[in-house]
């Protein structure tokens, strides 16, 4: 059941992973615990039980996350730039999680955040450039002054007209 249950989380977080990675990795789970345990289902077995947790489920798959909002923010931020065009897609995405843990907790100091980002693996390097990317983006953002907005839009109309 928890290596169904892992399987079809992967597919609710839209990261879905191959049944038999998850079923590979599952038996290797086994038998890191124990020489003596071998894992008793196949593939099939997941597939065949996947449905069954979905029907106990009543098919109720909305997740909230608690960010989602302030992330999906960040992102669409990312593509109001040339970012998206320069770094990962996973730079990125870190980056807002990031931005985003700091905006809700005020810092990032916590050792359980730094180890969590240190397991992911990731050149942090690109995440860093992406975070201070978006920070200047907000500054720029946050002394932008559109006074002379409608004077120039009236300008611009005016060129068009007499082209």
């Amino acid at each position: 059941m928890a290596t169904t249950c892992v399987y079809l989380a992967c597919k609710v977080e839209e990261c879905p992973h191959n049944i038999k990675q998850i079923w590979n990795e599952s038996k290797a789970v086994f038998a890191e615990i124990s020489s003596d345990i071998r894992f008793p289902y196949d593939v099939p077995d997941i597939a065949e039980c996947e449905s069954y947790l979905l029907e106990e489920m009543k098919f109720y798959l909305v997740v909230y996350h608690p960010y989602q909002a302030l992330i999906e923010s960040i992102i669409n931020d990312s593509y109001k730039t040339d970012m998206v065009f320069v770094y990962p897609p996973h730079a990125i995405a870190i980056a807002a999680l990031f931005l985003s843990r700091v905006i809700d907790q005020g810092n990032q100091s916590d050792a359980e955040a730094q180890q969590w980002y240190a397991d992911l693996n990731v050149d942090m390097t690109d995440v860093l450039q992406v975070v201070n990317e978006l920070l200047a983006v907000y500054e720029t953002w946050s002394g932008y002054v559109d006074d002379n907005m409608p004077d120039l839009v009236s300008r611009y109309i005016a060129d068009i007209a007499a082209s």
